[in-house]
């Protein structure tokens, strides 16, 4: 009897993304690792696609959860992790890596940027997906509240890691751009899963605004710093784009150099 559909802590549209993301990567001879698996549910997904094609998901699909006892997919084993971002597998072992809405539980951030890489095998794909703390909606929260969209104070207690107060790292796209530069990444390409509406309202009221404001500081930083332009004038110009002013989520792709 087939196993009943596991359930996801993630948004639909995210899942759906990540899914379209890593399918066309399926191969005989791939390896894709999800990072902090939960219940299961893209293992799950993934593994159904596996067997479809006459394979066996074991071979495929890995799992690694700091609570491997809540994990559901019975088709594959799952390994129990830390919170210290070690992927507890050999160096060059996979072709994909993702983790969905993980990096923002995580104290070390950077360092998994640099294990995955490590992790991956030339020409690898690592995967990140984390809730966008600069869409617009998020912005107005901040400036009235000090605290974004999806990042309420956080707490200390081991029991909330896993919830949305254990958020504990609110990153955006230029330290997580950083993060893939420093690793050894190329430049990270940025998804969108869902527009949020609020969002799309203030941010094409604000728009003339946020255009001038981007200009002006893409000016700045290029007077102050030349070096430092070069290495961020696309991220600087994208901070302010309509997808991340609008993007419920933060997903990122990052290839791993195949020289």
């Amino acid at each position: 009897m087939a196993q009943k559909t596991i359930r996801s802590a993630s948004h639909r549209r995210t899942n759906d993304l990540v899914y379209q993301l890593i399918a066309d990567h399926l191969g005989e001879s791939n390896r894709i690792l999800d990072f902090g698996s939960g219940a299961g549910h893209m293992c799950q997904r993934l593994g159904n696609q596996v067997e479809a094609q006459g394979g066996t998901p074991s071979e495929q699909i890995y799992a690694c959860e700091i609570n491997p006892e809540a994990f559901q997919y019975d088709k594959i084993p799952c390994q129990k992790i830390s919170s210290d971002s070690e992927i507890p597998f050999p160096d060059e072992h996979f072709d994909v890596i993702y983790a969905i809405e993980v990096i923002e539980h995580t104290p070390r951030p950077y360092d998994l940027f640099k294990i995955a890489y490590k992790k991956l095998r030339p020409g690898g794909k690592f995967l990140i997906t984390t809730p966008n703390l600069l869409h617009m909606k998020s912005r107005i929260e901040y400036l009235f509240t000090g605290f974004g969209d999806m990042y309420p104070p956080p707490s200390s207690l081991e029991k909330n890691a896993g919830r949305i107060c254990g958020h504990i790292m609110p990153l955006n796209l230029s330290y997580f751009a950083y993060g893939a530069r420093k690793a050894g990444f190329e430049e990270p390409v940025f998804h969108v899963d869902r527009r949020k509406r609020s969002s799309g309202f203030l941010a094409t009221a604000l728009w003339p605004l946020m255009k001038l404001s981007s200009a002006l500081y893409d000016r700045k930083i290029r007077n102050y710093d030349l070096e430092d332009w070069n290495e961020n004038k696309r991220i600087i110009r994208q901070m302010n784009s309509f997808d991340l002013l609008t993007s419920r989520s933060c997903i990122l792709s990052m290839i791993k150099p195949s020289h």
